[in-house]
């Protein structure tokens, strides 16, 4: 992702550069500078976040970031986010105006905020790129004729567009946000229909009663056995670990199996409950979404969505699509 300052807010630019959080292979290049080469411990999981802040950049257009990318030799991003008066102007969401540059002569415009940026990027070289950004052009497009009008009140004009997509994380406390872990974590593949990572070590008969009651939600009959669609991660080193560090170190099968849908954490509140909810956490559209699932409905999820009988909005509480619908 390329991330370019165009206003000359340096309150809010900060604000949103700590909405997007201290993210793996963040690179700020000096005016001039070519996009730098990845680090090696990003080879694996090929990451480059360049952010932009050169006064030369002030008050540019989409169009015009959209010619200077097409020049011979650039760099060319999966994602173009741009911080612009209106980002300023919305502390509250600190929309982004985002594109992409696949060639049209048309240019997609859409508004994200800086956390779904962040949780988009964790995720992006797992995901189907053109699904995942049609889909969030489909939910917060600007087109060029909502452009506020001469005099026009910039706070109704703003207040009647769709909310930005990842509006809903603002609301969530604590808000989804990437921190470095304390030391590295393992790099984590995904090769079944589901994954339950495991992060809290308190209680191992909570655990062993989890699995039990993921794997045979039945009453024992076989074709309620789920144990062969999902796998887990029984690794003390992921002690603590939040679900966007799980995020960032999820990486694609080398079998070419398929994108997953989700990934779970068996937390702290999965291991304290009674009913042992794990943290769904969903990888395409609502990236970063969370939700808490019964571990009696994990096998049904995961087998459902593997197949595209269902949509993972299909399992989401009724406060998580509430939430989304804002």
């Amino acid at each position: 992702m390329l991330l370019i300052r165009t206003d000359n807010d340096d309150a809010a630019w900060r604000d949103v550069l700590h909405r997007m959080g201290e993210l793996p292979g963040l690179v700020t290049p000096g005016s001039g500078d070519g996009a730098p080469a990845l680090a090696p411990e990003e080879e694996i999981i090929p990451r480059r976040l360049v952010v932009v802040d050169d006064p030369a950049w002030r008050g540019a257009t989409p169009e015009e970031v959209r010619e200077a990318l097409r020049e011979d030799g650039t760099w060319v991003p999966d994602l173009v986010l741009m911080a612009t008066e209106r980002t300023a102007a919305t502390p509250h969401s600190r929309p982004l105006r985002a594109f992409r540059d696949d060639g049209d002569d048309d240019l997609y415009l859409f508004r994200i905020t800086p956390l779904q940026a962040a949780l988009t990027y964790l995720v992006l070289h797992l995901n189907d790129v053109d699904s995942t950004f049609d889909d969030f052009y489909e939910w917060s497009p600007i087109a060029p004729e909502w452009e506020p009008e001469e005099g026009e009140d910039l706070d109704e004009w703003e207040a009647g567009l769709p909310d930005p997509v990842g509006a809903y994380l603002e609301r969530l406390d604590p808000v989804p946000r990437y921190t470095p872990p304390a030391r590295p974590l393992p790099l984590l593949t995904q090769e079944n229909e589901g994954l339950i990572v495991r992060t809290d070590f308190s209680d191992d008969t909570a655990w062993e009663t989890l699995l039990e009651m993921t794997y045979r939600p039945g009453d024992g009959n076989p074709i309620d056995d789920f144990s062969d669609y999902i796998d887990t991660v029984h690794d003390s080193v992921f002690e603590g670990a939040t679900p966007e560090q799980v995020l960032a170190v999820l990486r694609e099968s080398p079998d070419d199996s398929g994108q997953p849908d989700f990934v779970m954490i068996a937390d702290g509140a999965t291991m304290r409950d009674p009913g042992h909810p794990v943290l769904v956490v969903p990888l395409e559209g609502r990236i970063g979404c969370a939700f808490r699932l019964a571990p009696d409905q994990v096998g049904n999820m995961a087998v459902n969505l593997a197949i595209g009988n269902m949509d993972i909005e299909d399992f989401m509480d009724d406060e998580t699509l509430k939430a989304i619908s804002g």
